[in-house]
């Protein structure tokens, strides 16, 4: 079943929006980390502070990403595959964070990066019986990001391929040939034209006789 430019954008316009609302939860989740401060708590408040190894790279990743839906939603609605592309390339960038922090602080845990001395912290969550779900989480939320994506690079190439053919449509039209006939040709096209062809010529042309 093939979809077209308009369900592609309506497609766009709706993964747009749910990944904004999506956005926003993880924007707040953050603020709610960084002023709430629940690790402390459980930490019986021997931490320093919010972790900005782990805070820094959410609020950097979440507004990043509200604004690119944003863009997704109006560059929809544009048709504008610069914009879409921008979209495409963010969520892709953002996956290679998300595992890039990930294996960060897997090597934290297990020791294999030890900058202690240096005031970086222990990975906190790495401890807790619920880790293994992070990792199973973040590989379920790839794949589905990764087929949610797949319509979207579909719109791109199509938005391409439908602005390439109105280029070409409109420089073959620009930069046609116009033929004129000088009177000389015309006088002898006259002279050749059998009494039929004139009187055709007449009807289909009456205010030029």
């Amino acid at each position: 079943m093939t979809c077209g430019l308009t369900c592609l954008k309506n497609y766009c316009i709706s993964i747009g929006t749910l990944l904004l609302l999506v956005s926003l939860t993880g924007l707040g989740f953050c603020l709610y980390l960084l002023f709430a401060d629940p690790v402390s708590e459980l930490t019986q408040h021997t931490s320093t502070g919010p972790n900005w190894e782990n805070l820094g790279p959410a609020f950097i990743a979440a507004i990043i990403s509200l604004l690119a839906n944003l863009c997704l939603i109006g560059g929809a609605k544009q048709f504008s595959k610069e914009i879409v592309l921008f979209w495409i390339v963010w969520k892709f960038i953002l996956l290679i964070i998300f595992w890039t922090w990930y294996a960060f602080s897997q090597l934290k845990y297990h020791g294999y990066i030890d900058w202690l001395s240096y005031g970086m912290r222990r990975c906190f969550w790495c401890a807790q019986k619920e880790a293994k779900y992070v990792g199973y989480g973040g590989a379920l939320s790839s794949i589905g990001l990764i087929i949610l994506i797949i319509p979207v690079i579909k719109f791109h190439i199509k938005l391409k391929r439908h602005l390439r053919e109105m280029t070409q449509s409109m420089s073959q039209y620009d930069f046609a040939p116009v033929m004129y006939n000088t009177p000389h040709q015309l006088q002898q096209q006259q002279q050749y034209n059998t009494p039929h062809q004139l009187q055709q010529q007449q009807y289909n042309n009456p205010y030029k006789y």
